[in-house]
C-alpha cells in the first residue's frame, strides 16, 4: 500500500485523487539499511521515492572524493532525480539511509500517465514541484547570503526532527564546514 504516498499526493492536490490502481503495478516498498544507497550516481532511475520511515541524504561527491549534502530527506517527505525525470539523464547525487528506511517507490512513467490523465493528478505534482524549488531556493539562498551560525540556525529551523537524529559531521558536511568549526558554533549558541 502506498500509504504515505496517498497521504503526500492527496495533501498536495487539496483534495483525494483517482486511479491508485495504476500505480500499484509499480509500485514498491523498499527496506533500506542504515548506510545503503537507494541509488548512487550514473544511474537511470525513473522513479519517485517517498520516506516512510527514517531519514535520506542526498550527496554529491566531489572529483577528489569530498561529500557534499545537498539535502536530507525525512518522514512524509519525497525526493527524485530531476536530471532522470525531465532531462532524460542519469542520477548525478547518491541517495544514501541515514538510518533503517521504509521508502515507497513509484514509477514515475506510471505518475504521468494520472497527470496526462487527470487535471487534479497535474495540480498535485505542480504544488510538490513548487514545495521543492522553495526548499532549493532557501538551500541556495542559505550557502549564497548566511554565515555558518546563521546556516545552522536555519538547519535545525528546517530540520528540526532530524537534527536530533543524524550525526554531526553530517550537519557539518551540510553546512559546508568542518566537524571542528561546527562545534564552536554549537558552543557559541549554548552560551
Amino acid at each position: 500500500m502506498m500509504q504515505q504516498t496517498r497521504v503526500l499526493m492527496e495533501r498536495a492536490a487539496g483534495e483525494a485523487l483517482p486511479e491508485w490502481e495504476v500505480l500499484n503495478a509499480s509500485f514498491q516498498l523498499l527496506y533500506i539499511a542504515k548506510g545503503q544507497d537507494i541509488f548512487a550516481a550514473d544511474e537511470w532511475q525513473p522513479h519517485i521515492y517517498v520516506v516512510r520511515s527514517g531519514i535520506v541524504k542526498l550527496t554529491y561527491l566531489s572529483e577528489d572524493g569530498h561529500e557534499w549534502i545537498k539535502s536530507f530527506i525525512g518522514e512524509g517527505d519525497f525526493f527524485a532525480c530531476p536530471n532522470v525525470l525531465i532531462a532524460g539523464l542519469r542520477t548525478d547525487y547518491f541517495a544514501t539511509a541515514v538510518e533503517e528506511c521504509e521508502i515507497e517507490q513509484i514509477d514515475s512513467v506510471s505518475m504521468k500517465r494520472l497527470t496526462d490523465a487527470y487535471p487534479v493528478w497535474q495540480r498535485a505534482i505542480r504544488q510538490l514541484l513548487e514545495w521543492h524549488i522553495v526548499r532549493k531556493d532557501l538551500r541556495e539562498r542559505e550557502l549564497l547570503t548566511m554565515s555558518p551560525e546563521a546556516r545552522y540556525q536555519s538547519f535545525l529551523k528546517t530540520y528540526p526532527t532530524v537534527a536530533a537524529r543524524i550525526q554531526l559531521k553530517d550537519v557539518a558536511q551540510y553546512l559546508g564546514v568542518t566537524a571542528e568549526a561546527l562545534s564552536r558554533i554549537r558552543k557559541r549558541l549554548q552560551m
